[in-house]
């Protein structure tokens, strides 16, 4: 949430979202850590997760955990990629 809030208003709408009391919002059990650092040690430990992000780099670091799926959006669409360990059909 701090992340968000230093990013300013250009990230106002994904503050709004990430506010949203429909949304579990889950402690961070390290202190001082990186935001992307905390979210790779969950998704590595618990797979059970969907990633939601735009960031090139954190989205290049959840691909290598096998089994999450990665939400995005891109040109005014959603985008889920499929799971890395899943079989093409």
């Amino acid at each position: 949430m701090a992340e968000l809030e230093k990013l300013g208003p250009k990230y106002r709408i994904a503050l709004r979202i990430a506010r949203d009391e429909r949304w579990e919002r889950l402690q961070c059990d390290h202190k001082g850590i990186y935001a992307d650092d905390c979210i790779v040690d969950r998704v590595m430990k618990h797979r059970i997760y969907v990633v939601a992000t735009n960031d090139r780099d954190l989205k290049r670091r959840i691909r290598k955990v096998p089994g999450v799926p990665i939400v995005s959006v891109a040109r005014g669409k959603y985008v889920v990629e499929r799971l890395p360990d899943a079989p093409e059909k």
